[in-house]
């Protein structure tokens, strides 16, 4: 038995110094880590489409708000009918006049939930060619580069960036997207 207990601590050393030349190995890949980072949307906006894709975006932004402006400008004129009229009205057809508005209103609410959706879709399906061709040209970037990694700066989604070990690529994916 106690010719065993020597191999179990020099087992136990083995592990700690295998596991400590791990993590130094580990550390030392993670600090020769070489990155870029650049403002994402500050590239999708300097290429010469953003402007078309946001004029087509508020011109259907414009057309539905001149449809809710309609349909809300009928819905006033009928309830102001309504309330000036409701008293000469038999309890039935005031019932039925109040349903009516009630129902308009309903509609007006969901068009109005379903415009912000067709919006947001709309510019979702405008906006992804510019994504992609951002993507690629981002990509390219960072594979001509070696970067590991390439990070995007807006929303302040990271903390800190040091400067002397990752790399401010906007200017080299603006020249890959051939925009200034």
């Amino acid at each position: 038995m106690q010719v065993r207990a020597p191999f179990k601590c020099k087992v136990q050393y083995m592990k700690r110094y295998i596991l400590t030349l791990l993590s130094l190995v580990a550390m030392g890949a993670m600090a020769q880590s070489k990155f870029g980072y650049v403002s994402y949307m500050e590239l999708v906006k300097a290429l010469p489409e953003y402007s078309i894709v946001v004029t087509h975006l508020d011109e259907l932004q414009d057309k539905y708000e001149a449809e809710i402006v309609r349909s809300e400008r009928e819905f006033n004129q009928k309830y102001s009918d309504f309330i000036e009229e409701q008293h000469s009205f038999p309890e039935n057809i005031r019932i039925k006049r109040h349903k009516e508005l009630q129902e308009l209103m309903e509609k007006s609410v969901a068009f109005k939930d379903e415009v912000n959706r067709a919006m947001r879709e709309a510019r979702r399906e405008m906006m992804k060619p510019l994504y992609d061709k951002v993507d690629e040209a981002v990509m390219k970037v960072c594979v001509d580069n070696k970067y590991d990694y390439v990070l995007n700066t807006d929303d302040r989604a990271y903390i800190a960036i040091n400067p002397q070990s990752g790399k401010d690529v906007t200017a080299q994916v603006k020249k890959e997207l051939k925009v200034e």
